[in-house]
């Protein structure tokens, strides 16, 4: 099938394929994620299972619009993620494979900018007239030099020219891609570069005319190689125009929580805590330990108050050495470490009438009373490094708290936003009391309680940590920070 109005006129060399890539392609047959993984195998997708079918409609309920641009990255990349930042609306972009090995710094910002990047072949041939072993390369290829990049491979994709058949839909499905056209044209590719009024209002009729007759338009749009200023200059209009008529932006993983998903305004995640009141001090040694045994607030004996995460150290009050201290929560409501003689060492902010301090399984200090919340401070660990685990019911969190990667006790591994709701799940099938590990080679594991694997990163990389980024994206990074596995 072809589909009427996607640009022919991409700015690509159309050359051979690298030889290398046939030896991809290999690894790639031979090893293909499952699209319904079954409790006895390994999941090594971050994908969700492709839908059926080609898609033709943005997703989620209400009116949702899913903007997405073709054929980038290109002269105009950094011009349209500026401005979809400043609106702070999600948006997918469909990449050429040559384009994204000329322009990795591109791609780079289009990932860490929260948005969602898909695939639309290596250099955008007809697929349907390429030999089945040409077609999967075409595709394949796409999603190895973005994993390289940003660590993600694209869950999606938009054959060039919207041109598809069995065999298309089939490789997509086999590397755990959907499929996905467009239902309102912009046919902006057909300015050629050309910034003149005309093009611009063009652009936004067609924008405006067929996707306000839609419930769950699809906006196609291009980021071609050449510069696109009538595209530019229409983009905020388009954006206020849906805006204006109360359709919610999604990228096409269904997406539409704003690309701040972790804002420092936010509620709390749901927590058990444990409580140290002023009738139960810390003695040098002790501690206390939250519900899920994640957390420990310890007294050391030379006088430092900590929190710990395993042998981690995430929150330290630290006071000179003085053997004998205590910590306690004085009736004036200040968390405090006492010396022996009753000194006062260090104490918290509060100058209110707390009654008790509540260490939270979500990796918080606070200090209560009668309901109300006088002095918080979020001590959450935000790292997992190599060989390190998160059991069952354990997470690691944003600095601010307010996302967290969470070991569900169903076994399951999600990415959650306290104010928008889980971001991303490991598509493997949950064994309750499941653990996660980042091994010492960089990979990180899903692993049931009798050692069977459920899901892995397949990351590769020496010195390697686990760390979420505040856009809501998870990722093992290097120490010099390039990202060697991300969520998409």
């Amino acid at each position: 099938m072809v589909r009427a109005g996607e640009s022919r006129m991409c700015r690509v060399t159309r050359g051979a394929l690298l030889f290398a890539l046939l030896g991809a392609l290999l690894t790639l047959s031979s090893g293909s994620a499952s699209a319904a993984p079954v409790a006895t195998s390994t999941a090594t997708t971050s994908c969700p299972t492709p839908f059926v079918g080609v898609q033709y409609a943005a997703p989620g309920g209400g009116r949702t619009v899913a903007l997405t641009f073709d054929d980038g990255p290109g002269a105009s990349t950094a011009a349209i993620l500026k401005i979809l930042q400043s609106f702070n609306v999600r948006a997918t972009f469909f990449n050429i494979g040559e384009n994204e090995a000329n322009r990795p710094a591109d791609v780079i910002a289009e990932a860490q900018g929260g948005f969602t990047l898909a695939d639309h072949s290596w250099s955008h041939p007809f697929l349907t007239g390429l030999s089945p072993v040409g077609e999967l390369a075409q595709i394949a290829q796409v999603g190895l030099e973005q994993r390289q990049l940003v660590g993600s491979s694209p869950c999606g994709l938009r054959p060039p020219y919207g041109a598809y058949d069995a065999q298309t839909l089939a490789d997509a499905s086999s590397l755990s891609m959907s499929t996905w056209m467009w239902n309102v044209d912009t046919q902006d590719w057909m300015a050629e570069g050309s910034g003149a009024p005309s093009w611009t209002s063009r652009i936004i009729s067609l924008a405006e005319s067929e996707g306000g007759a839609l419930n769950h338009p699809i906006v196609l749009m291009h980021n071609q190689t050449i510069p696109m200023p009538a595209t530019l200059a229409a983009l905020p209009t388009v954006i206020r125009y849906f805006q204006a008529h109360h359709y919610q932006f999604v990228d096409l993983l269904g997406r539409s929580a704003p690309l701040n998903a972790c804002p420092n305004a936010s509620p709390a995640f749901p927590h058990a805590a444990s409580f140290l009141t002023s009738a139960t001090p810390l003695a040098a040694g002790q501690s206390l330990r939250s519900p899920d045994a994640q957390y420990r607030l310890t007294e050391f004996a030379r006088g430092s108050l900590a929190v710990l995460s395993g042998t981690t150290p995430t929150w330290v009050a630290a006071v000179p050495r003085v053997r004998g201290a205590r910590a306690r929560v004085l009736p004036s409501g200040y968390l405090v470490i006492q010396s022996s003689t009753g000194k006062i060492l260090w104490q918290s902010s509060s100058g209110r009438r707390g009654d008790h301090l509540a260490l939270g399984d979500d990796g918080s200090l606070a200090l209560e009373s009668g309901g109300h919340l006088w002095w918080r401070a979020i001590v959450g660990a935000t790292t997992l490094r190599a060989g390190g685990v998160l059991h069952s019911g354990w997470s690691i969190t944003t600095s601010n708290g307010a996302c967290r990667l969470l070991v569900g006790g169903d076994g399951t591994l999600q990415l959650q936003s306290a104010a928008y709701g889980t971001l991303w799940s490991a598509p493997a099938v949950g064994i309750p009391h499941s653990s996660l590990v980042l091994d010492p080679r960089g990979d990180l594991v899903l692993i049931s309680p009798r050692g069977q694997v459920t899901w892995t990163s397949q990351s590769s990389g020496v010195g390697a940590s686990l760390v979420l980024d505040p856009v809501g994206r998870a990722a093992v990074t290097t120490p010099r920070g390039h990202w060697l596995w991300s969520t998409p």
